[in-house]
This record gives C-alpha cells, structure tokens and sequence, in this order.
C-alpha cells in the first residue's frame, strides 16, 4: 500500500517581541522564535531526549492573555499568539531562575572540564544578573563520585535538569539512571547504587549544561583554548556516526558527538566505544616503525627504507597479490585497485562477507536511518544491532517511543526484543522467521526492513524468502546492517571477496601485499594459516601489530582513521569524510600514500598525490561513486547515486558438510573486539570471548558454568570459557567472535557458511 505523504502544518501568524512573523503551527516556542533569530535560555529542553518537560523554568516568557510567565519549552505556537521575550519582567524572572541554580553552585569554573563549553556558564553571562543576594556558605560534597568506570559526577554542580536521568530511560532504555531523595537533597545516581553501565553512558556527558558529569579519561586534559576540533566520521563500525574530534598538541584528547548532528544518521549520539576507543592509536601493539625481517632478525628501519625494501619484494614478484582490509578507506582500495592493474599478473581480493544470494536484495533502492522516523513497522532479521551498530539500537527504541510496532527475528537474545516482538529462530532457519512476516511487512503503510549482512549471506534461502516479500512490498523500504566498517566502499570499487585465497593455493602468486588486512585474525583463518606460505613473501600496511606481522618480510607502518583522510561508505551507502585529529607516530603514514610511494618505486608511478585526487579518479571510473565530490561531501557526506551490487559469488556448500555436533551462531559484543582492547580508557568494560550453550547442552556434555571447553569444527579449534544460559535454544554454541586471541575465527570457513563444533572439555 503506497503511503500518503503527510500534509504540510498549518502556517500561522503570531508576534514576537513587537514583530509579526510566520511558523508552522505547534512549532515549540523556543524552536519558532530561534529560527526567528530569538535565543530563550534553556537548560532542560532538548528535543532528541523527546517531549518538553519544564523542569528547570529557564525558559520563562510572556504571553498576551495568559497569566504570569510561561514555559517556552512546553508552549506550542499558536495562532495570533503574542509572546515577549526580553521585557523586564522576563527579564527579572529569568534573573531569578539562575541566581537560584547559582545558590550552591561551586566557584569551579578555573578547573571545571565544562568551563569555556558551559550552557550554564555562558546564560549566566548573557542573561544573568551578574551578581548575587546570596551570602551564604555553598553546599559541599565529596568529588567527584565515579557513577561509573568513565564518567565523573560532581553532585553540587548538578541543576537538576533531567536530561540524564531521560536519556537513560527514554532514549537508551537501560533504565539506570534516576534522582534519589527529593528537594534540596536531590542527586543523580543509578538504582541498584551499583555503576552505570551501558553502551551509550558518554551521551549524558554531552548532554549535561553544567558539568555535572564529565568524562573520567578527559579529566583535566585540556581547556577549551588549548584545543582544536574537527569533524570527523567514526570507524570502528559500519554506523558511520558523525563526531568532533578534540586535539590537544597534536595528541588525540577526546572525541564527542557533533554540536550539529547529523540527523540522517546518528542525530548526535555515539556509543561508548566510539567515544573512547581512541585510545587504541597509543596501544602497546601499535606500529610506530618499518620492520625488515632478516632470516630469524626482524629490524627497526626508517619508513623510507621499509618502503625501499616493500619494493624490492614486489619488484621480483612475477604475480604478486594484494589483500584489502575493511579498515581501508576508499582512496585506498582504489590506488590497491590501481597498483594491481599496473603490476603483470597481479591478483586483488579484500576481507569481508561473501554476498551469496544478497544480489536481489542489494539492487533495491536503499534508505537512510532518518528513515525509521516514518515507519510504523520496523522488522530486524538477523544480527544483532545493539552491539555491532549501536546506534541503531537507539533508532529504532525511537521509533518504538513513537508508536511503530518492532518485531526482531533471529537465533540471538537481543535488547530490542525489549521494545517489541521477538521472533527466535532455530539457527540456521531464519528463512522460517522471515515468512512468517510476508503479510505484516505487505499490509503495513510503512514498513522498514533491517538486514544483517552476515546472517543472510550464510543462508541464501532465507535472502530469497526476504527479497520476494520486499518485492511484493514496494512501499516498504529495506537497509542492510553491514559487517564491515568500509565496505559498502570497496564492494562499490567492485574488489571481490572471493578469488585470491584459492589463487594463493593454487600457487599463482609471488608475494602478497596486505592494506589493513590480517587474514590469520579473520575467518577461515586456518585455511589462510595453511596458504600463506604458498603466497611467498608477505608485505604488511597495518596500524597495529597482528598474526600476520610474524610472517611478514616488511611491514609498513599506516596511521589510523583518526590521523588521516580520506572516504569511508557507511552500510546505508552513505559516503562520508574522515578529517584527522592527530598527527600518529612520526614513523608511519596513511596507506594511501605508501601505495603511492610503492608504485614509485616500483617505477609505474600513480598519478595521484592527494586524497581529493584519488577519490576524484576513483569517481569517475566507478558508476557507484558516479558524481560524487570529495570537496562537497562537507561534513554530512551523500548518498551513493546507485546500488552497489556484488559480482556473483560462488555458491555455498551444502548444510550437510557443517560437520557433526553443535550449530555454531557467532556473538559480537560491543566491548568485545581488537578497538576495545586496545583501548585502555575501555578496560573496565571490555569483554572476552566465551562459548554459551543453553543448560541442556551443559549437562548432554557433561560440563558446568566457567569450565573450558575445547570446540572443533571442520575448519579449526579453540579454547573459551563456557556460560550456560537458559534463555539460548539448544542444538547451537554462541561464540563471541572478534576478541583478540581467542581464535574462534579459526572455526570459520571462509566463505562463513553454516559451520557444526563439537565441545568437549579443554
């Protein structure tokens, strides 16, 4: 059923401050008489936290017929409505408000991390009184507290403004936060008195107006003068949440969601992790140097000279291959791209989820995020957004808020089942969950369909199932969760997942040059252990130290997203800049430009010098990238002008050659993975890996909670701790997948077909 677009608000006539003007009617006041170039104070209002409350009265104006002052927060636009905002009466009120916020207000504003940033502070100024009657002893208590691992909370600078305890549970839904006692006596802490844990806490820090809450790892780094800001793109997932990155002396000090948020994707929010998962550009494992591997020697050289010997490799290479990770960017798959077709018999593959049946679902027309504020069914198959694209989580408990009817299929628990129906599948029949919402996706007047990559690919039947009921749909609108940071970017280059491994096997390659890619710590692991010899020599560009810089004869240190441009395509195929933040070690450089340098030496040279001017190149070649401007795509980026289809893979194999034992389904916690730990702000929350069976499963194998168990599959084997959950089905093995050293990647095929593990004790 097509849905009828919704009729345009009433425009209406009203006077503000002595002059008539237009707005559409029920605008907020406080938002009518901003786009009117009236600022009104607040302190409490904040629209993505959802509907006015009037709690701290700062906000105060007059209106025509009405009596006293009224809250311009919570009062809608109206019809000849007559509003004065700066008399002084108003004046006087507003005076009032804060003079009475400021009656135990602490004098911190020398050391506070807020000062120089501070609503409070700056309103104080602008519409303050400028001094106080108050003569008494200000209230003082111990601080700061640590309401948890990350943020501080210093309870005398506390206003009382709610925004906290809203977003907690509003927005987030964790239901931590509330004010304990009343009055004066009013704090903000969690229920339980326990830590406030959660995916999303850093958001109160920017939402608070006055320094209550600030960001533990940010403690005292910096003032506002000291720093510099840029607008950014995160990319430890495939959200592409915009941020603000905070410099200080060239070092990366903070980052934080953006002061105008990108409301087509994060709407200004950012999880925990891409708040403090900085820290991992000074991890002890981070390559500040080249490495040369001579026989059993590994050397310490300048970049230039790791460069010149990277050359010499591939120089005597007959067919040499390149490897792109998902942490390249779009300039450097496309100069991989480049050099691989400069360079005789050269060979290009990239990490990343085989799209076996995904064709029929990735030739329709995609959507933004925004669009789940339209949508009165939301239905997520698959995945599991909290943890591997959080900020989808907080869009779709939005869309909940609003009314839409959510409905989440698939084997995993998942914190959305709180907000809507829960649909649980047998692993491996998610094709049985998807038919059985034909009729509710056909019948709903806007239903948006969320994806997840990984889990449809490893089942085509149920990718068919989901592209027949979408076809019969066409009001409906679809968005695939992607697996990888980037790599809607390098599929839209048309770099193929498949191809290379089985070329390196077959013994068709000299050497093998990786760009972000470590296939010993990606699935099928064991299969790429046992080729990478075949391959010869291994050239590395990487960030950090890994499995593969064992092996490899040089290794080329690369800067991190936070130190570089370039373009990354978020998975709603929107394509988006990264601006660097710091500078990176004085060793290392960003991996297009060791492309470039390698093409030099090798004397076929590549004709560009800049980001800018690659992308421009990989625009005009690429129908995906058809029309794009890196200088327009400002701080918000744009959608891609067409799909990104795949080049058809090959078919997987059969269920019945999964092996005997357990289905395997993969978990990936949001605190979890190789970003997390290497981040040292992130140690008190990060996760390790563990095998979760339903207690049925505990007991056939005769094993208890917190046993170690060795689990095997046709591919591979590890060691986890096993968890015994009742709430898992029986016949399948949760596996967390992505924690550094815990080698369940190994158990992986690596085209991520259906996979059986045996568990046994360790």
């Amino acid at each position: 059923m097509a849905v009828e677009p919704a009729a345009p608000p009433e425009v209406v006539t009203w006077t503000l401050d002595g002059r008539q003007v237009a707005s559409p009617h029920g605008t907020i006041l406080v938002d009518a008489a901003a786009a009117h170039g009236v600022e009104i104070p607040i302190f409490c209002y904040e629209p993505r936290i959802g509907p006015p409350i009037g709690a701290c009265r700062m906000c105060l104006v007059q209106i025509e017929g009405m009596r006293g002052f009224q809250t311009a927060c919570s009062t809608p636009v109206g019809a000849d409505m007559v509003v004065v905002t700066g008399s002084p009466d108003v004046k006087a009120a507003q005076d009032g408000v804060l003079e009475l916020l400021l009656e135990n207000h602490p004098l911190d504003c020398p050391v506070c991390d807020k000062g120089g940033e501070c609503p409070l502070q700056d309103r104080t100024f602008k519409f303050g009184p400028g001094r106080t009657r108050f003569i008494e002893t200000k209230r003082h208590f111990p601080k700061p507290l640590d309401l948890s691992a990350l943020v501080a909370i210093d309870r005398e600078r506390c206003i009382a403004c709610f925004r906290c305890i809203r977003f907690s549970q509003d927005v987030a839904g964790d239901g931590q936060l509330t004010f304990q006692e009343r009055g004066a006596g009013t704090e903000v802490a969690t229920f339980s008195g326990e830590p406030y844990i959660g995916r999303f806490t850093g958001n109160i820090i920017d939402l608070c107006p006055v320094g209550a809450l600030t960001s533990t790892p940010y403690r005292f780094v910096s003032r506002p003068w000291d720093i510099a800001n840029a607008p950014s793109v995160c990319a430890l997932c495939p959200v592409g949440c915009n941020t603000e990155l905070t410099v200080r002396e060239g070092s990366m000090r903070r980052v934080t969601g953006r002061l105008e948020p990108n409301y087509a994707v994060e709407e200004g929010w950012i999880c925990d992790k891409g708040r403090w998962g900085y820290a991992l550009g000074w991890s002890a494992d981070r390559l500040r140097h080249g490495l040369v591997r001579e026989g059993d020697e590994v050397r310490e050289v300048s970049l230039e000279e790791a460069v010149d010997a990277a050359a010499v490799v591939l120089g005597r290479a007959a067919a040499p291959g390149i490897l792109v990770g998902t942490g390249a960017t779009v300039e450097e798959g496309f100069l991989a791209r480049e050099l691989a077709g400069l360079l005789t018999g050269a060979s290009i593959g990239r990490l990343g989820i085989p799209g076996h049946g995904l064709g029929a679902l990735r030739a329709l027309p995609g959507s933004q995020l925004a669009d789940l504020d339209e949508a009165d069914l939301v239905v997520v198959i698959g995945g599991d957004p909290a943890n591997q694209q959080p900020i989808v989580e907080l869009r779709v408990r939005k869309a909940a808020r609003r009314g839409a009817r959510i409905v989440v299929v698939g084997p995993r628990p998942q914190a959305l089942a709180a907000v809507g129906t829960d649909v649980r599948t047998a692993p491996g029949r998610l094709a049985v969950g998807i038919a059985g919402l034909a009729e509710a996706v056909r019948e709903a007047e806007s239903a948006f369909v969320l994806w997840d990559e990984a889990d449809l690919a490893a089942e085509p039947d149920a990718a068919a199932e989901l592209a027949g009921i979408l076809a019969a749909a066409p009001a409906a609108r679809q968005l695939e969760l992607g697996a990888d940071v980037n790599g809607a970017g390098l599929r839209a280059l048309g770099i193929p997942v498949e191809g290379l491994l089985e070329t390196i096997e077959a013994q068709r390659l000299g050497t093998l040059l990786t760009v972000h890619a470590d296939p010993l710590e990606a699935p099928g692991a064991t299969r790429w252990a046992a080729a990478l010899p075949k391959a010869g020599p291994v050239v590395q560009i990487a960030t950090h130290r890994s499995a593969l810089t064992e092996r490899a004869v040089v290794v080329l240190p690369a800067l991190t997203a936070y130190e570089q441009e370039g373009v990354l395509v978020a998975m709603n195929g929107r394509a988006q800049r990264l601006r660097p933040g710091a500078r990176g070690p004085e060793g290392a450089a960003p991996a297009w430009e060791l492309l470039i340098a390698l093409s030099h030496r090798l004397g076929k040279p590549l004709p560009h010098r800049t980001p800018a001017a690659a992308f421009a190149a990989a625009a005009a070649v690429t129908p995906a990238l058809a029309g794009l401007d890196y200088a327009t795509l400002g701080t918000e980026g744009a959608a891609l002008p067409a799909p990104t289809p795949e080049a058809p893979e090959a078919a997987l194999p059969p269920a019945e050659t999964a092996g005997e034992g357990l289905r395997l389904v993969t978990t990936a916690p949001i605190f979890g993975d190789a970003a997390s730990w290497r981040s040292d702000a992130l140690a008190a929350v990060r996760t390790g890996a563990v095998c979760a069976v339903a207690p049925d499963e505990a007991v056939r194998a005769g094993l208890a909670a917190g046993a170690r168990v060795r689990l095997t599959s046709p591919h591979g084997s590890c060691e986890l701790g096993l968890a015994v959950d009742p709430g898992l089905p029986p016949g399948a093995a949760f596996c967390t997948l992505g924690v550094p050293g815990s080698r369940v990647e190994r158990l992986l095929a690596a085209d991520r077909g259906a996979v059986n593990v045996r568990l046994e004790a360790a």
